[in-house]
């Protein structure tokens, strides 16, 4: 059988996952070093996928399309634990199986999370700025401690969140489809509607997938319910949120700042966002540390293998 990695990055880092497949008897072709993302274009794909029978993947795109042209296609192992741009019911059509790396990257997601939250709250980049000129100016900051924090979606990477945060002495809301009331006390999180979150909140973060009911979620309406003064985190999916009504809410005073980590189009150079003084805007770098990027590798070897052998984890299953 034949495996393709389009998953950037897989082969260059730990060697521990690629020794995973090493010794499967696979036919492994390896294109990670190729720059493959979610603006590859449909025949790129094609031409490294026709007679592929397990992929793993990174965040590049698997719509109808493509599938349709991949009869040999048994497997996409996501080295991901994002799924919007593959269509699942594609694969179901076509008997093709999906999983994702869950438990792999949450922790590190919800640290760039904090660290957008701890960045406005010191701003001890200005402070930095000041000293290294020769200026002694000490300033009151707004802190963290009594702050709300606002959680739109709370799945692992919101509860990473949650568990970071309420030790910053901040009061953690949540919105979600389906809160449970055993996440207030194991958590110390409150669940409150998405209206209400937003008029609360002295930090919103998204941290919902990318479906049709979240595409633009975050547009005017939404950033003009913001409390006065309060700051946006995304570091989701750049098309939950409207990055020009983003600018405009910044522009106007009625948002301190940004933290964006998510863009329409990766990679993004020409963000709205940019040059936008009260942003502040990363490459898609949630994850990317260390120890999560090669569990990230080792989780997706994992699960191919586990296909392989009949027993993956419902847990990592999509399709």
């Amino acid at each position: 059988m034949k495996l393709v990695i389009t998953a950037r990055d897989f082969s260059t880092g730990d060697p521990r996952p690629l020794s995973l497949l090493e010794g499967s008897g696979l036919a492994i072709e390896d294109h990670s070093t190729e720059g493959f993302s979610t603006s590859t274009s449909v025949e790129t794909m094609y031409d490294v996928l026709k007679d592929a029978d397990l992929a793993i993947s990174g965040l590049e795109p698997y719509p109808r399309a493509l599938i349709e042209r991949l009869p040999n296609l048994k497997l996409i192992s996501r080295r991901s634990i994002g799924y919007d741009s593959v269509d699942l019911d594609a694969c179901r059509d076509h008997g093709v199986t999906v999983c994702r790396a869950l438990g792999a990257i949450e922790g590190a997601c919800a640290e760039l999370v904090m660290a957008y939250v701890l960045y406005f709250a010191r701003r001890v980049h200005e402070q930095n700025a000041q000293m290294q000129q020769g200026v002694w100016q000490r300033n009151y900051t707004s802190g963290t401690s009594g702050k709300t924090l606002g959680l739109v979606g709370f799945g692992g990477i919101g509860k990473e969140v949650a568990l970071r945060a309420v030790p910053f002495g901040m009061r953690v809301l949540y919105y979600c489809r389906h809160p449970r009331p055993e996440w207030e006390e194991q958590y110390r999180v409150h669940y409150a509607p998405l209206d209400q979150l937003l008029a609360e909140s002295d930090y919103v973060s998204a941290n919902m997938p990318l479906t049709d009911e979240t595409r633009r979620m975050f547009n005017a309406e939404r950033f003009a319910q913001m409390k006065p003064g309060s700051v946006f985190i995304n570091t989701a999916r750049g098309p939950v949120m409207d990055a020009k009504a983003l600018r405009a809410a910044l522009e106007s005073g009625h948002l301190a700042g940004a933290g964006v980590d998510a863009y329409d189009s990766e990679p993004c150079t020409d963000s709205p966002l940019a040059g936008c003084p009260n942003a502040v805007l990363t490459p898609h770098t949630a994850s990317f540390t260390n120890e999560a990027f090669t569990r990230l590798n080792e989780v997706a070897a994992q699960n191919l293998l586990d296909f392989l052998a009949g027993h993956l984890s419902e847990k990592n299953r999509l399709v």
